[in-house]
């Protein structure tokens, strides 16, 4: 029978202390990051639906207090403010790529006037994804009810934007804000704008993609409309 000295079973101990420590601190780190950028997420969806957005943007302003940053250039007309969510520790472990969504409230004399969310992925190669999602609030005249970039089918597969305002329906908002919270801890990173956002974007072949749903641009592109459609606007 093989015995164990007391010198290396300690060691061996140690190691397995050390690596159920380093297990339970990325099950936590992801278990926090997914958690918090899915309550930013659920923050503009309440936004999008309330028939007082100013009043739960009020109510953003004391939940998030010194979390949400004031940008440079504040002026007594408009001020942009900024909350960021990151998967910097898992990162720093080399274990997952760097992955942060953004996000950014523009207010406009007084009242919100749209918010925008970037979320990104840092791979190592030269295109690394990014999506947009901006939300109208209305305040101060419409601009797209709904648009999607890109359209149809196209091999751009590292930049996409999504836009909506007040008027577009459940269906539209629902899938602009379904970004894919998993990019925070997946190996290897999420590698395209369609893992990024997959009821927005989806794959047809290997390096193409397609839209899965209709935006203005598109539905301009289709119809060779000199004037903008007047209903989405």
């Amino acid at each position: 029978m093989l015995l164990v000295s007391h010198p290396i079973r300690n060691l061996l101990l140690a190691l397995a202390v050390l690596f159920v420590a380093f297990c339970a601190f990325v099950a936590v780190s992801v278990f926090t990051t997914r958690r918090n950028a899915n309550e930013k997420l659920n923050d503009l969806e309440r936004l999008a639906v309330s028939s007082s957005p100013q009043a739960n943007w009020k109510e953003l302003q004391r939940k998030y207090g010194s979390k949400l940053h004031s940008t440079v250039g504040c002026t007594e007309l408009t001020c942009q403010y900024e909350m960021t969510v990151s998967n910097r520790e898992l990162a720093l472990f080399r274990l997952v790529p760097y992955t942060e969504m953004n996000v950014w409230f523009t207010v406009y004399k007084g009242s919100l006037q749209w918010t925008l969310v970037e979320y990104r992925t840092a791979l190592r190669g030269p295109n690394s994804p990014v999506v947009h999602v901006q939300e109208g609030m209305c305040a101060h005249g419409c601009g797209v009810r709904f648009d999607v970039n890109p359209h149809g089918t196209t091999q751009q597969t590292s930049n996409g934007i999504v836009e909506f305002d007040t008027r577009a329906t459940p269906a539209q908002r629902d899938a602009a804000l379904a970004l894919n919270l998993g990019c925070f801890a997946r190996v290897g990173g999420c590698k395209d704008i369609v893992d990024m956002l997959p009821t927005v974007w989806g794959r047809t072949g290997r390096r193409q993609i397609t839209s899965r749903l209709r935006g203005l641009s598109q539905e301009l592109e289709e119809c060779h409309c000199l004037q903008p459609l007047a209903e989405q606007f």
